[in-house]
């Protein structure tokens, strides 16, 4: 017999929790369940490198407990694939059979790790708790580790592995985290991974890897190396198949609205597979940070209840530690910037840059240093506030007003 239930989830990270919390917030008695294809709570992919490197126990990583679930009254199906989506009959099949039937259905699926095309011991990813428990024992007693991609996966895996380890980042670009910060702030990154003994070779690629006990690295450019272990960080691909064999629209991820609806008018999607509206630009992306996943939940199960809201689109919005250097990046924050106001304190290390269209609107900002003030420019940006103003002198650090002296 089939199961049936007013609201099915098929994602267990932050859009998920956020559209559960919602739903029992709002929506009294309606039934929900929730499937996902790893069998454990929900858990911080943040924090694995933390874990990984010896930094905290893997109990930390855990956001919620199963109890979270029996409390809210949650059918969980943990550790079940969705591999099958029938928008008509309304129905979802599991890897093991199982069919269960749905009034309205959330897909927040999130995205994998791009394929690795190197199969051999000490090869990994990290993007699933697995991942992360098989890096933990490789990294015990290694005494080189490698990592290809300069983003938010590679540098702080690196960051966590420990002074003690050689360490070597591969990267296909000219500069570290290229796609997350702009020049100048990659500039002023480099220079402070270098100083840890971090090695970077630039505008390179594993070409061919040997060797058992150790790794044999022959790079592109031609340098060799061994190394104990090698993590593959090359970026992340939404979980789109679902969406892209049932006909539902998709381009990078899963089309949504300003609802969270996607092409068929009972799926919505949230989080890291959803291609929705960015605040600033306007344009259709994947902003995937935490927040946005939020934000998204939240609106998509708002809309499931029959609570109409829309979102005013979402913002780029990145907040990491790497090395001892903290990292945050709000809005947008690329060429297409009318100007920018930068400042940068050697002392300190502190490092602010503004980036404002043709009226003096704050579009965005790149922090390295103390990033306490990530919030007062996240605020500017979605107020749309003119660049410098009474607000920033308020709620403005030390940095925020230096930035005030430079645009006056």
């Amino acid at each position: 017999m089939n199961q049936h239930y007013d609201i099915l989830i098929i994602g267990n990270s932050a859009a998920g929790l956020q559209a559960l919390r919602t739903i029992r917030r709002h929506g009294g008695n309606v039934s929900v369940a929730l499937v996902d294809r790893e069998n454990c709570p929900a858990y911080s992919r943040v924090l694995t490198p933390y874990y990984v490197g010896g930094k905290t126990h893997r109990e930390n990583l855990f956001i919620v407990g199963h109890d979270f679930y029996r409390r809210f009254a949650i059918a969980t199906l943990l550790g079940h694939a969705a591999v099958g989506l029938d928008p008509d009959r309304h129905q979802v099949l599991l890897a093991d059979g199982t069919t269960v039937e749905y009034g309205k259905l959330l897909l927040a699926t999130g995205a994998e790790a791009r394929g690795v095309e190197i199969t051999a011991h000490g090869v990994s990813t990290l993007r699933h708790l697995e991942d992360a428990d098989r890096l933990e024992r490789l990294l015990k007693g290694a005494r080189s580790v490698t990592a290809v991609g300069a983003g938010l996966v590679s540098i702080p895996f690196l960051s966590q592995a420990g002074s003690d380890v050689e360490r070597h980042l591969v990267i296909g670009s000219d500069r570290v985290f290229s796609r997350v910060v702009d020049p100048e702030a990659s500039a002023i990154l480099e220079e402070r991974f270098l100083a840890t003994g971090l090695v970077i070779h630039k505008r390179d690629d594993i070409a061919e890897l040997n060797g058992t006990d150790r790794l044999e690295l022959t790079l592109a450019r031609g340098e060799r190396f061994a190394t104990d272990l090698l993590l593959v960080g090359k970026g992340v691909v939404p979980n789109t198949a679902l969406a892209r064999e049932t006909g539902l629209a998709v381009k990078e991820g899963i089309v949504i609205d300003d609802f969270c609806r996607t092409s068929h008018p009972d799926i919505f999607a949230a989080g890291d597979v959803a291609d929705g509206r960015d605040f600033v630009t306007g344009e259709a992306t994947i902003q995937g940070n935490w927040m946005t996943a939020v934000e998204q939940g939240e609106i998509a199960a708002l809309n499931m209840l029959g609570l109409p809201c829309a979102c005013d689109g979402s913002l780029k919005n990145n907040t990491t530690e790497v090395f001892g250097v903290d990292v945050a990046v709000v809005g947008y924050c690329g060429d297409g910037a009318h100007r920018t106001l930068s400042a940068h304190d050697r002392f300190t290390g502190r490092f602010r840059k503004v980036f404002l269209d043709e009226r003096d609107r704050v579009m965005g900002a790149t922090m390295v240093g103390e990033t306490n003030d990530a919030g007062v420019f996240c605020q500017l940006v979605r107020t749309r506030a003119i660049f410098p103003g009474e607000r920033v002198l308020r709620g403005a650090n030390t940095y925020a007003a230096r930035l005030l002296e430079l645009a006056s």
